[in-house]
Order: structure tokens, then sequence, then C-alpha cells
């Protein structure tokens, strides 16, 4: 199940920032001094468009996740959805397990057609969503 939620946040996630997160000790990453106690803001939008992590980034593709070992859950730092550490996600936990059973249940009851073009450009701020909406029509 958790596949199939991998590939929409990976490439569309809901908070392109973080929550701040605080150096805990003096680090250095990618030649950069962090000083203990810097507030750092983590950009998801762009590790996920990164071309040095992800083969052909900007492609859905969600089969390269079928055998991956990859967790959404803020263990691997290419994939973070719901963030990592203490200032996670707190609807983690509701919305891997509640999430797919909604929808699997939609696809399920009602026959679904898409009323005019997809269009999955985004809009961006503190919050992505769709600039246009998406448009379908449920019958039975």
């Amino acid at each position: 199940m958790l596949a199939l939620i991998r590939p929409y946040v990976w490439l569309h996630p809901i908070a392109p920032l973080l929550m701040p997160h605080t150096v805990s000790e003096n680090s250095k990453i990618c030649g950069y001094n962090l000083p203990h106690s810097t507030i750092a803001c983590i950009n998801v939008w762009v590790i996920g468009r990164d071309s040095k992590l992800w083969k052909d980034p900007l492609r859905f593709y969600p089969e390269r996740f079928l055998d991956s070992n990859m967790d959404v859950r803020g263990q691997d730092f290419e994939l973070l959805p719901f963030g990592s550490g203490r200032p996670a996600c707190p609807g983690l936990a509701f919305s891997l397990n509640n999430v797919h059973l909604m929808l699997s249940n939609l696809f399920n009851a009602f026959e679904w057609r898409r009323i005019g073009e997809i269009d999955l450009s985004e809009k961006f701020g503190t919050l992505m969503s769709l600039k246009n909406h998406l448009v379908a029509r449920a019958t039975l």
C-alpha cells in the first residue's frame, strides 16, 4: 500500500518546506558549517526534483518505488513527505492507515471519468495545491 502514496508525495509534497529543525551540535554539511542551535528548513520540493538523487525526476514513474525499501516515515532523506524527527507530521499514522482505505473504497464503488484535461501544475506557497481543480464525474 505504501507504494501507492510514494510517487505523488515525492514529486508533489503538501508543504514544500518542512518544519524548522535545530542543529543539536556543530556540523558540516555539503561544505557548509552549521553551528550549534542553527535553525534549518529542509526544502523537500527541491529534493524531489534533484537529478543527482532521482533518475528523470520530473517524470511520474511510480514503478521506481516497487522494489524499493525507501520509507516515507523520515528515515530515508531522499523522501521526506511527512518530515523527520520530533517535528514530523502528527498526521502521519492517520494518513498511512486511512487514506488508502478511503481512496480504495472510492475507486471500488464508482466509475470515474475526467472532465477536461488533467493539469498537475502547482500553485507554490506555504502549502502546495493545484493551480486548477481536478474535475471528475463519479457514476455507479
